[in-house]
């Protein structure tokens, strides 16, 4: 999860404590009430004789109470359903979320049963809040998946929202331009790592000089808080790259 190249998110939690208020009951005191869904289950037993376990915790982040609730709720449905693709069934409410954990417990059952070697799967979701006021609503959600291998899978997700209209945020809608902001981002993560124009970057291990616009960001008063996950702008070693962009700075790249 964490970068050899950039700071940390803990460091960035800490940077947005203030604003992290998330809780079964939701939030008052917050623009949008986000309240907490919470799922978990294991296998029977856990662990097995052969040492074999397979675990799942979440926290889901949910709207109650909120005008904007139902278009927001089925953006964090959505990206739900893209974490949680490769089990079974479709993901169209919540109420859905613990067949697919039954389907993450079976298939572990069903490799256990194949392979003669302990497995020790797992399944967590957490999130935190990053913003939530009149102008913006952004919410993190962080999965780690372990299914056995070299390595777990570690994703971040960033969705940003309208608090007004319930629209989830995109580049388009903030940016007068997009290519500029390219620049920018890696014009400050080289001024970070104390890397001239002439250094290249694939040296570094990244696969190339320029970076696409990230998938995950948000808007926040501190600045342009980007996430790249593994595997988007270098191999699995580099971890998840990611930048605050300072207010200052991105400014002049917003629409007005």
């Amino acid at each position: 999860m964490s970068s050899s190249y950039l700071l940390t998110l803990p460091f960035y939690f800490f940077i947005f404590a203030c604003q992290n208020n998330h809780s079964d009951e939701g939030n008052e005191s917050t623009a949008i009430p986000v309240s907490t869904k919470k799922f978990s289950s294991k296998s029977i037993p856990c662990p097995d004789s052969l040492t074999s376990c397979a675990e799942v915790e979440m926290n889901v982040p949910f709207i109650l109470d909120h005008s904007s609730a139902d278009l927001i709720n089925q953006s964090i449905l959505k990206e739900l359903s893209l974490i949680m693709e490769s089990l079974p069934p479709d993901l169209n409410s919540l109420q859905d979320i613990p067949i697919k954990i039954d389907s993450f417990i079976s298939q572990h059952k069903s490799f256990n049963k194949e392979v003669d070697f302990p497995q020790q799967w797992s399944f967590k979701m957490n999130f935190d809040i990053l913003e939530n006021n009149n102008n913006s609503l952004s919410i993190l959600i962080n999965t780690n998946i372990y299914t056995g291998g070299a390595h777990p899978l570690n994703d971040i997700s960033i969705l940003t929202f309208n608090p007004d209209s319930g629209k989830k945020v995109i580049f388009s809608d903030i940016l007068k331009d997009e290519k500029s902001l390219k620049n920018l981002i890696v014009q400050e993560f080289r001024r970070k790592r104390n890397l001239s124009d002439a250094v290249n970057l694939t040296d570094e291990g990244f696969y190339s000089n320029e970076w696409p616009l990230p998938n995950n960001f948000a808007l926040l008063a501190q600045g342009l808080y980007i996430v790249y996950n593994v595997y988007e702008i270098g191999p699995y070693v580099l971890g998840t790259t990611e930048l605050l962009i300072p207010i200052d700075a991105i400014k002049p790249l917003l629409k007005d």
